[in-house]
């Protein structure tokens, strides 16, 4: 394509669109319904989008079409209803992730406080502590409680988080 290259890149449709115009439009949908989830999708079409503005001269991400949008602004308005499925299927996600770390958390804190084998009668040590499969247990125990601990802070923020919006990634169209 190197010389066609240069004659695509330059080339509108009737609507003056360039191609930055047209790699802002949503994707059809027997496009989109091979990818799973809402963010998914809108992760995809921004990286589409993303790929074609490294290619095109930087005049053309200005270019204004007969409407008298730039490419950002076609993009944006375009993917507001993706933009709202998103954030929905992310909260309901974080939901149903937030719901299993706690179970998670519930049983790994659990088994750090019952030891297993009991404690022995002299000062409270563990009955299994000299053991190397009793300090497996606990560093496993230990990393497992952690991780469910971070988790849970995650996923609770993602949900408590009202202005996080996937709005925040889109191209910001200049007016």
């Amino acid at each position: 394509m190197s010389g066609h290259k240069h004659l695509l890149l330059m080339s509108q449709d009737k609507s003056e669109n360039n191609i930055l115009h047209l790699a802002g439009k949503l994707a059809p949908l027997y496009q989109l319904n091979r990818i799973p989830g809402a963010a998914l999708k809108m992760q995809r079409e921004l990286q589409w989008f993303k790929e074609v503005e490294k290619i095109v001269p930087p005049t053309i991400k200005e270019d204004k079409n007969s409407q008298g949008k730039t490419p950002a602004m076609v993009f944006v308005e375009e993917h507001q209803d993706l933009v709202k499925e998103g954030e929905k299927w992310m909260k309901d996600a974080a939901t149903s992730c937030s719901i299993v770390t706690v179970l998670i958390a519930t049983v790994v804190f659990a088994a750090a406080i019952t030891v297993p084998g009991g404690n022995a009668d002299d000062g409270g040590i563990p009955n299994f502590y000299y053991f190397s499969a009793f300090t497996i247990f606990a560093i496993a125990d230990a990393i497992s409680l952690f991780s469910s601990v971070a988790a849970i802070f995650m996923f609770m923020s993602i949900l408590t988080d009202a202005t996080q919006k996937l709005i925040f990634y889109l191209p910001c169209p200049k007016d």
